[in-house]
């Protein structure tokens, strides 16, 4: 079940190495910590805040591009009804996780070395999962990549099954920066392995999914934290400042003063069945009732 990490694949793209070796090192160098797969500890815990609302009794889940295993961990010790899995194309970070499993004696979560553009993972999980979540995998794949990445959450979801997209979107990032330039506040970039998503994009998935719900949970948070934080502060601002900390607690108990400010969404998709296209090639359901 274990797939070829990049490092060791000769011909892959120069953004494909970037992007193993960036998460190898974080990994290395914090461990089961937060901070290998999100600098920001209060924007990770309002994703799981929200995420563990879409979680059911009985469900088989899958997180793919699970990094270090945090989210499923938190998820798996709090539905012990429930069944996840973790695929990661870092070593270390299955690794790492598998560990942390063990040590705390969970027996509902499991993970695997595996490429979310692999084919073994189509093959082997091919309508497997009754929800599918990635957080920030599709930023860091390009192109083609991308496209193959949700082909193979397509496949590995049961008939009507249902994707939770927690990805960061190209709009939002740009009206943060607008804002931050007239504060003369550096521009917030984005890492040269990573590929905002883009209205193109969501257009081109259609034909494999419904999006039935977008959650814009983090406005609130990233625009204190990213312009009121910012500017206020001397030096490097302190995501866990006290009025970040605030906005993570009002935005928990309902608070919308801001709206699309933060480029990270959360989109709930519905698997569609039959044939569909997606890239120009036929893309065909076998497993459709």
């Amino acid at each position: 079940m274990i797939n070829k990490p990049f490092k060791k694949i000769d011909n892959c793209e120069s953004w494909e190495k970037q992007n193993y070796e960036f998460w190898e090192n974080q990994v290395k160098k914090y461990g089961y910590d937060v901070k290998s797969t999100n600098f920001d500890l209060l924007a990770e815990e309002l994703e799981l805040f929200y995420l563990e609302k879409f979680v059911n009794d009985g469900e088989v889940i899958c997180d793919l591009g699970c990094g270090n295993g945090r989210t499923i961990i938190e998820l798996a010790k709090k539905k012990q009804n429930t069944i996840f899995y973790g695929f990661d194309f870092v070593e270390e970070m299955v690794d790492v996780a598998n560990e942390k499993k063990k040590k705390l004696g969970l027996g509902n979560v499991f993970f695997y070395l595996m490429d979310a553009c692999s084919e073994d993972l189509k093959v082997k999980f091919f309508s497997r999962f009754d929800k599918v979540i990635t957080k920030r995998l599709l930023i860091n794949l390009k192109g083609e990549s991308k496209l193959k990445a949700i082909e193979n959450i397509h496949s590995i979801l049961k008939d009507h099954g249902v994707y939770i997209m927690v990805e960061c979107f190209l709009g939002p990032l740009t009206k943060i920066n607008s804002i931050r330039e007239k504060l003369n506040l550096n521009k917030i970039k984005v890492k040269k392995f990573n590929e905002y998503i883009s209205k193109d994009f969501m257009r081109q998935i259609e034909v494999l999914f419904k999006a039935k719900k977008q959650i814009d949970f983090e406005s609130l948070y990233y625009f204190v934290s990213r312009i009121f934080n910012a500017y206020l502060s001397t030096g490097e601002p302190d995501y866990l400042a006290s009025i970040n900390k605030l906005a993570i607690e009002l935005t928990k108990i309902g608070v919308r003063l801001v709206e699309d400010y933060s480029p990270e969404k959360i989109i709930i998709l519905q698997k569609l069945s039959n044939n569909r296209n997606i890239g120009g090639k036929a893309y065909e359901n076998t497993n459709s009732k």
